[in-house]
């Protein structure tokens, strides 16, 4: 409660000026707080760069939820601070964030957005097995598809998913939905324990770096980086986005291994790309929820 009165007098001790402008009037360097709730979890961008999906953690289990980010007005408190108005007016969070996935016997994690953002994956974990989950954007209805025991799972096109699963760690595999058509795509010399994906590129993370797998030439690039945490992305030909072995979201040189921190401190959640590569989302400890930021694009020309 004392770092929630913390922010917001940050936040609200400058005049609003930026009233009415989104996440996407932000600078390189700036903050904007989106949530402040317990959100530690992956999250995921839709290809439009609008909705951003992610987890709450209560007590009872596990929940996914979205925001419109078109529609969520943000006010700058200074310094390079903004954060979303309804923070600042103490909006129940329940007249913001969207429901996805919701149950009170199953806790979900790894939201992906389809590549037409009207559907979205979720892994769904009960008792002592989890199996993917698709649901509506609109509808909300909740499919349970039979595939379980899954370690990381992501798209490939509408009908059509990328899954690893728990037992046999290093082999990527796609299943056709509804066919139970199933085959091995390729198999790692290091387990996969999470994927990302961006265009034709599929990030298979690993304990010690990222296996880049290209779509479209069928090859595989291994890069060593000091990295933990499920997600990752190469923004271009040097660095990489990913946690680094303390949990800081930041930029990673695969060349020389240097660092470029998003946030203060350690602890952050997964740290998800946007669709364009201009922004960033993660969770932060520092400040108790998620937070946008703006990459430089001397890092996207590196």
């Amino acid at each position: 409660m004392r770092n929630l009165i913390l922010i917001l007098s940050i936040f609200t001790s400058v005049s609003f000026v930026e009233n009415g402008y989104t996440y996407r009037n932000i600078h390189y360097g700036d903050y904007l707080a989106v949530t402040y709730d317990n959100n530690h979890g992956e999250l995921d961008w839709d290809n439009s760069n609008s909705n951003l999906a992610f987890v709450t953690n209560t007590l009872e289990n596990r929940e996914i939820f979205y925001l419109n980010l078109n529609k969520l007005s943000i006010s700058s408190g200074g310094e390079g601070f903004y954060s979303a108005d309804y923070l600042n007016e103490l909006t129940d969070k329940s007249n913001v964030y969207q429901p996805l996935f919701t149950a009170y016997d199953t806790s979900f994690f790894a939201p992906r957005w389809n590549s037409k953002g009207d559907k979205i994956m979720a892994i769904g974990k009960s008792k002592n097995e989890n199996e993917i989950f698709i649901t509506n954007k609109k509808s909300k209805i909740l499919m349970g598809t039979k595939i379980k025991n899954v370690k990381a799972a992501h798209w490939k096109n509408d009908s059509t998913i990328y899954v690893v699963y728990e037992n046999d760690l290093n082999k990527l595999n796609e299943i056709v939905l509804g066919e139970k058509k199933e085959k091995m795509v390729l198999e790692t010399n290091q387990p996969i324990k999470g994927i990302s994906k961006h265009s034709n590129s599929i990030f298979l993370i690993s304990e010690n770096g990222i296996s880049e797998f290209s779509v479209k030439k069928q090859t595989v690039k291994w890069f060593k980086l000091p990295i933990k945490g499920n997600t990752g992305w190469r923004i271009s030909k040097l660095n990489f986005v990913a946690l680094n072995k303390n949990g800081n979201a930041q930029i990673l040189d695969v060349n020389n291994a240097t660092t470029h921190p998003f946030c203060y401190g350690d602890n952050n959640g997964p740290p998800a790309l946007s669709h364009n590569k201009k922004f960033v989302a993660f969770y932060s400890e520092f400040f108790n929820g998620i937070i946008i930021k703006r990459i430089d694009k001397k890092f996207l020309m590196e």
